[in-house]
């Protein structure tokens, strides 16, 4: 990412290979896992784990690492597409920065999991992997591969499928005038004009994204700044990128990639600039954002190596070959045999010539020439590749230009003919068109009649339906009264009497009568349970969530189903009818998976948002036949399905044998069910 090279243009663009990649994925290590068939994933669970890993990125990698890898694990075990794919795709991202291969290989993972699944392109991932493995394999040298995906970008925007001012937008033009500034062996052999084009498309997208700042912005301030610096105009090149740090520190945009890149893009400048003392001084604020790059050591060398460049230039030859030589002892230098080698061989060369060590002078300098007589060799390949990508876009526009002509003549030859066919089609169409608006006016008035119909008849259904669960709440409250009045007051004045026998009698080791008086207090308990139950006392002074996390809580400790119960959103209150019915429905769906599921675990889930609240239960029990609610003769199901209609919400029933039950519930938080 950093300018070191005879050929200055080459690095302001190989400045910023791996930065773009890193923007908006998470970073993830490979790692062996192990699916476990059996067990039950929760997409939204798997959802919140890949936000927790772009939340902890930048603080916490460990954590980071830790929640992209649960994500992986069981979107794997959920055959979850989007997980996996995602998952596999920062994986890419992220390699990148350390294994070119690793990146590549997990590249085409996804690339292969997105067609085989068959998968919709969310949230542009299609668009991310083409430019993962179009800067993948640029690094790697294979241009003609990388030329493949750059062109399969370039036909994302030409097509339209991506607006011209949008944030991806913005990344597709910053690569693509990237790409054309490092295949650009002579700023005047004829890439100018891609690169100066696809900088001012930048320009437009970054404009129109500066509503919503993000990492991106402002980076065309970067893209002129390196074109500048390519043509030996490093004084602008230099306010270019103070204008661009200026930027993104008012803007609080923190991403120790680009800022590292920008420090020393600065510092090469000014080296080239014969300022050494002014270089030093922004080398020094890019290596004091080592722990921030810790997953990135290329920053890390490339930094040593500035430093070790501008010691040279200030004559301090022993400071500038141990830090050349330091730099080995804590990289590896098989992930560095490049043009900053080359480059940083012939500075530490040079070095040890000004400190009179003529054998390590001549040591480096015989490396200098090898690499560097080697790395010729392969600009010369790479200077084949390029000249076929040009003799393709040549081939293209040919291609273009031929279909253009072709197009332009037969518009010709048929302009004649369809003046004639125009007149005669004009007045068919004119009556046809009358007689098409004349049916569709009755067609439509037909239509609002019959939905006036319709809705007056669900009207009717609803009006019922509430008029009958109306009436048994009021025979449940009236019952439960009784009970708990009535009843529940005899029992206790008839143990009050039995009290009141054992102390005149002195009955109290008679088995007989305890037993009885035992009898007669589990009576009175269950009595009162059953009371609690047909009008929960809770329910009316707690609300909905706490009265289902005490009646879960309750029916759990007294049976071996476990009973988990959660929530999702922000807790807001309904109005007492609204949350009478979901409280009922829950029980309902509670008690059938006691007695018929055989589950040793279930679920009770509720989600609250500004417009929908859904209800989730939940069991890993025998499931239930598909038909279920044709054949059931129970009244279950059908109460809870006729009250779900009565609140104009929807029933979902997913049933896999020998693998549990999942009922979902949603309704739409109408005005009425609002709390007052």
């Amino acid at each position: 990412m950093k300018w070191i090279c005879t050929k200055p243009w080459l690095w302001a663009a190989k400045s910023w290979i791996g930065m773009l990649l890193l923007l908006s994925g998470s970073v993830v290590y490979a790692q062996d896992f192990i699916v476990n068939p059996t067990e039950r994933t929760d997409t939204n669970l798997i959802k919140s784990y890949l936000k927790k890993s772009k939340d902890f990125l930048d603080t916490h990698p460990d954590s980071s690492y830790y929640y992209l890898n649960q994500a992986m694990i069981k979107s794997y075990t959920a055959n979850y597409s989007k997980g996996i794919i995602g998952s596999l795709t920062e994986l890419a991202a992220f390699h990148f920065g350390s294994s070119t291969d690793l990146s590549i290989k997990y590249g085409n993972m996804a690339m292969v999991e997105y067609y085989a699944r068959n998968s919709p392109n969310f949230n542009n991932v299609l668009y991310r992997l083409y430019n993962i493995l179009a800067k993948a394999y640029e690094t790697k040298g294979l241009i003609d591969s990388s030329a493949r995906y750059f062109y399969l970008m370039n036909d994302v925007i030409e097509d339209g499928k991506i607006p011209a001012k949008s944030y991806f937008a913005l990344s597709l033009y910053t690569q693509l005038a990237f790409f054309w500034l490092n295949t650009n062996w002579d700023i005047n052999g004829g890439y100018i004009e891609p690169t100066q084009y696809f900088i001012n498309k930048a320009r437009i997208a970054d404009e129109g994204t500066r509503d919503s700042i993000s990492d991106l912005n402002f980076v065309t301030y970067a893209l002129q700044g390196a074109y500048y610096y390519s043509i030996g105009n490093y004084d602008s090149s230099l306010y270019c990128q103070q204008e661009y740090m200026r930027l993104r520190v008012k803007h609080k945009l923190n991403n120790a990639t680009w800022d590292a890149a920008t420090y020393l893009n600065i510092a090469e400048c000014y080296m080239y600039l014969n300022q050494p003392a002014k270089a030093l001084e922004y080398i020094h604020k890019e290596l004091a954002l080592k722990e921030a790059l810790a997953s990135n050591v290329r920053y890390l060398a490339l930094g040593y190596l500035a430093l070790s460049k501008a010691y040279f230039m200030q004559k301090d030859f022993g400071r500038s070959v141990a830090t050349f030589e330091n730099v080995w002892t804590m990289y590896d230098p098989a992930d560095f045999q490049g043009r900053e080698m080359i480059e940083a061989c012939g500075t530490a060369a040079d070095a040890y010539a000004g400190m009179g060590n003529l054998a390590k002078a001549l040591e480096y300098k015989n490396t200098y020439i090898r690499l560097k007589d080697s790395l010729m060799k392969s600009d010369k390949v790479d200077m084949v590749n390029r000249l076929q990508i040009k003799y393709r876009i040549s081939e293209k526009d040919k291609a273009l230009a031929q279909q253009k002509l072709a197009t332009t003549q037969a518009e010709n030859s048929v302009r004649q003919r369809n003046i004639w066919i125009a007149g005669i089609s004009v007045l068919t169409l004119a009556i046809a068109a009358l007689f098409v608006l004349w049916q569709r006016n009755n067609r439509q008035k037909q239509h609002l009649q019959q939905e006036k119909i319709n809705s007056f008849q669900q009207q009717i259904e609803i009006a019922q339906l509430n008029a009958t669960i109306e009436g048994e709440e009021r025979e449940r409250s009236r019952i439960a009264r009784e009970l708990h009045d009535g009843i529940g007051g005899l029992m206790a004045g008839a143990r009050m009497n039995f009290e009141m026998i054992k102390k005149t009698h002195h009955l109290e080791n008679e088995k007989d009568y305890q037993d009885g008086l035992h009898l007669l207090e589990e009576a009175s308990s269950e009595l009162r349970k059953t009371a609690h139950n047909m009008m929960p006392e809770i329910l009316l002074q707690e609300g909905l969530v706490v009265a289902v996390e005490y009646f879960c809580s309750k029916v759990a400790s007294n049976s071996p189903t476990r009973i988990f119960f959660q929530t999702s959103g922000t807790v807001r209150s309904f109005n007492p009818q609204f949350e009478l019915t979901i409280y009922r429905t829950i029980q309902e769906l509670v008690h059938n998976i006691l007695k018929h599921s055989k589950a040793t675990e279930a679920l009770v889930q509720m989600g609250f948002s500004d417009t929908i609240f859904d209800v989730t239960v939940e069991d890993n029990g025998i499931g239930m036949p598909s038909d279920i609610m044709e054949t059931a003769k129970g009244m279950g199901l059908k109460s809870i399905a006729d009250r779900i209609k009565a609140l104009n919400g929807r029933l979902e029933i997913q049933n896999l044998p020998d693998s549990g039950t999942s009922i979902y519930i949603e309704v739409s938080l109408e005005q009425q069910n609002q709390a007052s």
